[in-house]
């Protein structure tokens, strides 16, 4: 075959050096028989060498495909169509060769026994898209992982994934080549995929909740139309018996408040059954949600942050998420990497640590405050205490969860779509641990939607926080102690943790995801931040919000906040890009130091906007605006990576990136989400909040 091959070379040779190039393409398609020939022989070749590793209806398929070939029939040239090939970029790391899924997934053959008329028993099949991969290398980091070469296979769809991955081990081994493959993984895409029992009780539980809220929201508005067309009948007429000399517009007042006395005690006199089904109306769920006003006394600039902070931690997995699909990685991180402004995506991080601030502040600030009210830690409902803030976060993150894990395989498809679900084993042996909060700390390896690893943190930091906030109502010195003996925990541990494993002092460059699981998932190295946030809660809880402070203390504070935080967030910032100029001592330093700064920083900008020295600052944060996003921010948190991982392993092609794409992806991601979390809000969140006022009684806290 090698003969043959070396002969059919040399004769196109020939012809190419005695004609111009514009008759190359002349020569080539006068060869293209003996070009097909040497391919089929080739290609049968291998199907010889897997026949008793392969399975006997792929090695039939694939011998009426190669057949085919040689015939030049159509659907046969579509499949070696459709099958990747060496594109542009290829030294800019351009190493994923995806091929046209849509063409392969098209092919229908069909078998005849007269091959030439066409005629008699037929036996179709279809093409079946697999990607094939294997790696160039064994190191990485974090971040990229180890470099992979990817190329998109069209076969007959009786092929399964291993049997994908002996034919290419063999074609390869069959090439005039010295080539060893460390290892070879394909995925094959299946045309459909059967509805699992969990993916269909799914549909039937969200089927009943849009029936329920459809049915509460149309009796909520007929029920609000009718009431208002009944105060409107009265207004501007006269009683009859009216009092001599009493004027128009006093009737008319008079007749209101009668009105509005008969609304209030019509609304008294709905059933509980009414009222609980009233919490699924999103005619009246959506305008609290959207709601711009703030009561007197909160803490508005708390609102700004909490928006700011989403948005920037959807920057950052926009990034970080959409990585594996760009055709030009080599070129465009290290470009990033050398721009000082990127540092506010490598070293993200700190978002979170943000989130901790806030969470553990209005704990603080909150519960002071009802403490004091009901006489002290003793008389305080500490069941109401947990009780409501698991009814808070779970319902709709259990309910999200039960949506997305069952069914989320079912969504799309495409060459990169993960048909097997993004959760391992759709989260069968884990969801308990996310249902207990415990999933940083238990199977932390095998965690169900990753993200909510921040969720299991925040839940373990309120149920220990009495341990706060009881000696910091009693005395501030008791109180002080306990939280400064988390943050001391949180430092020790966190040096500890990086000096043992060498991290680097941006983790994104870590090279080992596993280990990075001890620093970033664990509550003992995370809740630092939180014990900030508690503290500056107690101080804002103590001051009333009415400390008195001189402008040049105000200015001392806002300036030396400012220049710790510019110094944690860009001090890893080198011209060349580099990502390793730290001793492993010093990075452990950073790692330890920087988190606990940065909270500080969120919580002297809180601190003061809430006690009147914020300026612009404050004016910015507190924009109305903010309210009805601040609402959205936890279901944007819970359902952001859900809707960038839909986009991107939907696609057909790889990615080029620059900034301007990188700028309508970051928006179209922003807008996409926080429309999906309204949604889920309406639909999830609210009702719930609305059951426990119904259940509970419970009132809406200041």
């Amino acid at each position: 075959m090698m003969t043959h091959a070396l002969e059919l070379t040399a004769q196109v040779q020939r012809q190419v050096n005695e004609n111009n190039a514009s008759t190359i393409s002349v020569i080539l398609e006068n060869n293209l028989d003996g070009i097909l020939a040497l391919g089929g022989e080739f290609l049968a070749s291998v199907l010889d060498a897997v026949s008793w590793n392969v399975s006997t209806s792929c090695l039939t398929h694939s011998g009426l495909f190669l057949q085919a070939l040689l015939r030049r029939e159509k659907w046969a040239l579509k499949m070696i169509d459709a099958i990747g090939k060496p594109p542009n970029g290829l030294l800019d790391g351009h190493f994923t060769w995806l091929g046209n899924y849509d063409e392969c997934i098209a092919v229908e053959a069909i078998r005849y026994n007269d091959t030439i008329k066409k005629i008699g028993p037929s036996e179709a099949f279809t093409g079946k898209y697999c990607l094939a991969s294997f790696p160039l290398g064994t190191t990485g980091n974090s971040l990229t992982g180890p470099p992979m070469f990817s190329i998109g296979m069209c076969l007959p769809e009786t092929c399964s994934s291993a049997d994908v991955a002996t034919l290419i081990i063999t074609f390869i081994s069959l090439l005039p080549f010295n080539v060893t493959l460390p290892s070879v993984s394909a995925v094959c895409q299946e045309k459909t995929l059967p509805y699992t029992d969990a993916a269909i009780a799914v549909i039937v539980i969200c089927t009943i909740f849009a029936i329920i809220i459809i049915t509460a929201t149309l009796y909520d508005a007929v029920n609000q139309n009718i009431q208002s067309k009944e105060m409107d009948t009265s207004n501007g007429q006269v009683p009859n018996n009216y009092t001599k000399g009493q004027m128009p517009n006093e009737i008319v007042a008079e007749q209101k408040i009668e009105k509005f006395k008969c609304s209030d005690l019509k609304s008294r006199r709905q059933g509980k059954v009414t009222k609980l089904l009233l919490s699924f109306s999103v005619y009246s769920n959506a305008p609290k949600l959207l709601n711009t006003k703030q009561l007197a006394g909160t803490l508005s600039s708390v609102n700004g942050i909490r928006f700011i902070s989403t948005s920037w931690v959807i920057l950052c997995h926009t990034y970080m998420m959409g990585l594996p699909v760009i055709e030009n990685v080599a070129v465009f991180l290290p470009k990033m990497l050398k721009r000082f402004t990127f540092q506010a995506v490598v070293n993200a991080f700190v978002s979170v640590d943000t989130f901790f601030v806030l969470s553990g502040l209005l704990v603080a600030y909150l519960s002071l405050r009802e403490m004091r009210k009901v006489g002290g830690p003793r008389k305080f409902n500490w069941f109401l205490f947990y009780f409501h803030r698991f009814w808070r976060l779970t319902p709709p993150y259990m309910l999200l969860f039960m949506l997305y894990v069952p069914t989320f395989k079912y969504w799309s498809d495409g060459p990169l779509w993960l048909q097997q679900g993004l959760d391992k084993n759709d989260c069968k042996n884990s969801w308990w641990a996310n249902l207990l909060y415990i999933n940083n700390i238990v199977n932390e390896k095998e965690t169900c939607m990753g993200w909510s690893w921040y969720l299991a943190n925040d839940m373990q930091f309120f149920v220990i926080s009495p341990f706060m906030l009881i000696p910091l109502y009693y005395s501030p010195v008791l109180g002080g102690l306990s939280c400064l003996a988390l943050v001391t925990v949180s430092v020790i541990s966190r040096a500890l943790i990086s000096k043992h494993y060498e991290f680097n002092a941006n983790l994104l460059f870590s090279s080992d995801m596993d280990d990075i699981f001890e620093i970033y998932y664990k509550p003992w190295s995370r809740v630092g931040p939180y014990a900030v946030g508690v503290f500056t809660g107690y101080m804002l809880y103590r001051t009333e919000c009415r400390i008195k402070m001189s402008k040049f203390l105000n200015f001392v504070g806002w300036t030396m906040a400012t220049g710790v935080a510019i110094a944690v967030l860009y001090g890893l910032y080198t011209p060349d890009g580099s990502t390793d100029r730290l001793s492993v001592d010093v990075s452990a330093l950073y790692n330890a130091t920087s988190r606990i700064a940065w909270a500080i920083c969120i919580a002297w900008v809180i601190f003061s906007c809430a006690s009147g020295y914020g300026g612009p600052v404050n004016a910015y944060l507190a924009w109305g605006g903010f309210v009805p996003l601040s609402r959205l921010t936890y279901c944007a948190y819970l359902v952001h990576p859900i809707v960038i991982t839909l986009q991107v392993y939907s696609r057909r092609t790889l990615e080029h990136w620059s900034d301007i794409e990188l700028i309508y992806r970051f928006l179209g991601h922003m807008c996409i989400t926080y429309a999906t979390a309204f949604v889920i809000s309406l639909a999830f969140e609210s009702p719930m909040i609305g059951l426990e006022k119904v259940l509970l009684g419970r009132k809406k806290r200041s």
